[in-house]
């Protein structure tokens, strides 16, 4: 199965929100949309129409990943994902499978950070482990990321999703497996730590602002 870079986002999107907005979720066409093109922890940033988002739906609805949910008392559709039953997702690569659709190719460093809210790895190593089982499964699709080795003048390797097409090299997302990196990236500084910490909380924080938004939205539309 292959999906355009639109099915991706708001496949991603719909799973992202199942997990952290479980109050107004199934989304309306319009949280959708703000969840499409909200302004953190996405790559790239994008400006999506309604019509777009809808017609998208209607796709991935053909492709069994998305469903249409008629609410009773309410006049407003709304969506959820359906990969996680079509697929036979479990948790883990539930939350690295969304993280990856939402802002593209990562590390596992950065994929553990990144998928927190969606399932808390309690160590990069399971992160590493999940990954591998996630390039041979049981289960259609059989493979779910692929690695994409370690880019001039980085120490680290990065993993993609294999449900679209790889973007262009200058465009691979926000930058290893065990026994597949021979070079280290060196131990972080106590200074680095911390401002990866700050910056983590603020991009957290700004989720939430516009998590807010979305549920205000909800209440008055």
């Amino acid at each position: 199965m292959e999906l355009s870079s639109i099915e991706v986002r708001v496949l991603g999107a719909l799973m992202e929100k199942a997990r952290t907005t479980p109050d107004i979720y199934p989304l309306t066409l319009r949280a959708l949309v703000n969840a499409c093109n909200q302004k953190t922890s996405r790559h790239p940033l994008t400006d999506y129409e309604e019509e777009d988002v809808l017609s998208t739906l209607d796709s991935l609805r053909e492709k069994h990943l998305a469903m249409r949910v008629d609410m009773a008392g309410s006049r407003t559709a709304k969506f959820r994902e359906n990969a996680s039953r079509h697929w036979q997702l479990e948790r883990e690569e539930y939350a690295l499978l969304a993280t990856l659709f939402l802002r593209g190719p990562q590390t596992p460093g950065q994929l553990r950070q990144r998928s927190e809210r969606l399932f808390p790895f309690a160590e990069l190593p399971q992160v590493s482990d999940w990954l591998k089982r996630m390039q041979e499964r049981d289960e259609e699709p059989h493979t779910l990321v692929q690695s994409l080795g370690r880019e001039p003048g980085t120490k680290e390797i990065r993993f993609a999703h294999t449900l679209a097409p790889l973007p262009e090299p200058a465009h691979l997302g926000e930058t290893a497996l065990p026994g597949e990196a021979t070079v280290h990236a060196p131990e972080p500084s106590p200074v680095r730590e911390r401002i990866d910490a700050l910056e983590a909380a603020v991009r957290d924080l700004q989720e939430k602002v516009s998590n807010l938004e979305n549920i205000l939205n909800e209440l008055t539309s």
